[in-house]
């Protein structure tokens, strides 16, 4: 059945708001401008991608997609109605239920209130809490685990947790992108204990982490019918976040050759009961309450074991300690479309076999600095395509460059 696609970063934060009349912040505002063609990318034959304006139509038709993107979309702009179809956004949100409601949308392809307070309540990290402790009870004591987590529903809590580690990550129970995330150094002092009685008094709840050494990022990608079935597993997401935890961008390999990756750090076997454990857990919970992607955030962490050696006093520091290597399983979930499905719906659709690369979202801070980034690419980086059609080299945007652009979504292929 053919869809109505739309790109709305800002729905995690609409969600966590929950009024119908949010609007969300500048910043996201223009993301959701700068990347609405972003879908065209993982979109069907046929399907339709809501745009803002016309004007952006222009600015697409000279990115270099020509020979690559499908041409049969249908784009509809603000002015024009909206296909009496189902609808796949980036993420549910009672305001985007309000705006296609308005726009003439069949309230038979919207979530109900109370669809939208049961997605809310499930998207909430209390979830990843919940989902994480089983796994490491059913997992942990046979495989290379770690990870604990605390729902913290009062300050005295939170300062508990705070206090047992040196270092902790502090969250607010919706956020995403590297949002809503404080650093505690060991003790509920200000300025995180003005934030934390913030976020308690907006979301009646904090989680508290200990600090992890990350070694690496990486999801397992999963989707729901919303039929009861069992879980299905999409294939694996490598990506990269900037110091503060904010997603930059992602690699793109095969789901093989990221496995063979992770296998230098954790087991194959513990990968894979890692899967299946999450299949059961998070479908018993969603399977007939949701129907989209559902990713799952993990990062291998470095730990350090002291040898147990009979005299080593006179050894090298380097030769008391031997590293060992964890798998996180589960740093957050995801109940929406991500960068890194649709980043493995792009390698798999349109990039040579054999080929790697790196996706990326970027922000500028001026429309100038963006186009003049994406000249040199295109300069540096000329795209080359296989007889098949499929990039096998170069630079190619997957939005449009306008006048008023800051944020873009592009790839390179090595």
């Amino acid at each position: 059945m053919k869809k109505n696609y739309i790109f709305n970063p800002e729905s995690d934060m609409a969600l966590a708001n929950g009024d119908a009349n949010y609007l969300p912040p500048r910043s996201a505002r223009r993301m959701a401008i700068d990347l609405a063609f972003l879908p065209v990318w993982y979109a069907d034959n046929e399907d339709t991608v809501l745009i803002p304006g016309s004007d952006l139509l222009y600015y697409w038709s000279k990115t270099s997609t020509s020979r690559i993107v499908r041409t049969d979309i249908k784009w509809i702009t603000e002015k024009e109605p909206i296909p009496n179809q189902p609808c796949s956004p980036w993420g549910w949100n009672p305001s985007l239920v309000k705006y296609l409601k308005l726009r003439g949308l069949s309230e038979e392809f919207l979530p109900s209130t109370e669809d939208m307070g049961t997605l809310r309540q499930l998207s909430g990290r209390h979830t990843a809490v919940e989902i994480l402790r089983l796994t490491m009870q059913k997992l942990a004591p046979v495989h290379p685990l770690v990870g604990t987590s605390a729902l913290c529903l009062t300050e005295e809590s939170i300062a508990h947790e705070v206090g047992q580690w040196a270092e902790t990550m502090l969250k607010a129970p919706w956020s995403s992108s590297g949002k809503g995330l404080r650093r505690g150094q060991g003790q509920y002092v200000s300025p995180l204990s003005g934030w934390c009685a913030r976020t308690l008094a907006q979301q009646g709840a904090v989680v508290v982490e200990p600090l992890y050494n990350k070694v690496k990022d990486f999801a397992m990608e999963f989707y729901s019918s919303g039929d009861g079935s069992p879980l299905k597993f999409v294939g694996y997401s490598s990506f990269v976040t900037d110091t503060n935890g904010a997603y930059e961008g992602n690699r793109l390999m095969t789901d093989e050759a990221i496995e063979e990756d992770l296998t230098a750090f954790v087991p194959r076997d513990t990968l894979h009961q890692v899967c299946t454990c999450l299949q059961r857990l998070i479908g018993e919970r969603v399977s007939t309450l949701y129907r989209g992607y559902i990713g799952v955030d993990m990062m291998i962490c470095r730990t350090s074991a002291d040898r147990q050696e009979e005299d080593n006093s006179l050894a090298p520091e380097s030769d008391k300690r031997e590293e060992e290597y964890r798998l996180h399983p589960c740093v957050e979930i995801n109940l929406r479309m991500n960068m890194g499905v649709a980043a493995h719906i792009l390698y798999e659709r349109y990039v040579a076999p054999g080929c790697t690369g790196r996706f990326m979202v970027e922000y500028y801070p001026t429309p100038d600095a963006l186009r003049e980034a994406h000249q040199q690419r295109t300069e540096e980086y000329p795209l080359q395509l296989s007889p098949e059609g499929r990039i096998c080299q170069g630079y190619q945007p997957l939005t449009p460059v306008g006048k008023e652009t800051q944020y873009i979504a592009w790839i390179i292929i090595d």
